[in-house]
């Protein structure tokens, strides 16, 4: 059973369970009209029953869903209303971000192939702290959201930032290892490439406790087969380095641990209800950077290797909502 709806399942399995036949059909005004008439023998009445518990059973799911879509809308946030991005803005915003169109031609035909892509990095240096736009000294060139990358498509947490010259693979609520493979062709990068065993083979925790152990470690180093493997690289051009992503799922009934008076953006019940609405997966990513400009932009080429679910953590009830950080 899946454990995100293990909590509700319990309760309307319960419910079916102790509901007689004749309570049962004492709720036929809440159903279609073919269900509400009389049956003819014990067969069509056996059969009607089922309908009717598949019917009570959609319908109860239906009032849960919609229960759960009033309180992510009534939900009351902080009064500080944050500043819209102008669609000028963000033009310029994607223009600065977008690769250079000589190394869009140069691997046009790398790029054509599926599970590829291309992006810059801008360093961050700070510039972005607890919400705080920095736009003095090494900021004064920052563009916001151009220091961190997600390899996931459609994510709505990073999985790598560049920042005060170093690589930092450090998603929410991820567990990120990370090495590099030396100055090698990123198209000849196979499962087989020397670096990538120990990726392959990386078990995560499926418990709290174990994968913050596992990041404390990661964030220490690993060194398996002479290699070492951590969360932290630095960018080299016609380095090639690859990465296990691993960005866990969350099945909490979150809604519960609303609190009547709002969330605040910053506490976990809202980071978390990210997570549930993001793209998590497990993946195996190569990338080498291809250029660094005199302003220590960076240009990144990328494939992915493996792809497959991420395994989910739950926290148990009472328990507080937190990352491996």
């Amino acid at each position: 059973m899946n454990c995100r709806f293990w909590g509700r399942a319990v309760i309307l399995a319960t419910a079916l369970v102790l509901l007689p036949v004749q309570a049962a059909f004492a709720q036929t005004q809440n159903l279609p009209p073919n269900l509400r008439t009389t049956p003819r023998n014990p067969d069509e009445a056996a059969y009607r029953q089922i309908q009717i518990q598949r019917t009570l059973d959609a319908q109860q799911r239906t009032a849960m869903k919609e229960m759960e879509d009033n309180a992510r809308a009534t939900a009351k946030f902080p009064g500080e209303k944050l500043p819209e991005m102008s669609e000028k803005d963000r033009r310029r915003i994607e223009a600065l971000l977008a690769p250079d169109p000589e190394d869009l031609l140069t691997y046009k035909e790398f790029l054509d192939q599926d599970r590829t892509g291309i992006f810059r990095l801008f360093p961050n240096s700070d510039c972005e702290t607890r919400g705080i736009i920095r736009i003095d000294g090494e900021c004064q060139n920052h563009v916001p959201g151009g220091s961190s990358y997600s390899f996931r498509g459609r994510a709505t947490t990073p999985d790598i930032f560049f920042n005060n010259g170093l690589l930092a693979a450090e998603g929410f609520f991820s567990q990120e290892v990370m090495t590099s493979l030396g100055d090698i062709a990123i198209e000849d990068v196979a499962l087989s490439t020397r670096g990538l065993k120990f990726l392959c083979e990386f078990v995560p925790a499926i418990d709290f406790a174990g994968a913050k152990e596992q990041h404390v470690k990661i964030g220490k180093g690993i060194e398996a087969d002479g290699i070492l493997y951590s969360n932290l690289a630095k960018p080299r051009v016609g380095g090639t380095y690859a990465v296990r992503i691993v960005a866990y799922r969350n099945g909490n009934n979150l809604i519960k641990r609303l609190s009547p008076d709002g969330i605040n953006r910053n506490s976990p019940v809202f980071k978390f209800l990210k997570v549930q609405e993001d793209n998590r997966a497990d993946l195996l990513i190569a990338f080498r950077v291809i250029r660094q400009e005199p302003n220590g932009n960076l240009t990144i080429l990328w494939k992915e290797l493996v792809r497959k679910r991420s395994p989910e953590i739950n926290f148990k009830s009472g328990e507080e909502l937190s990352d491996f950080k």
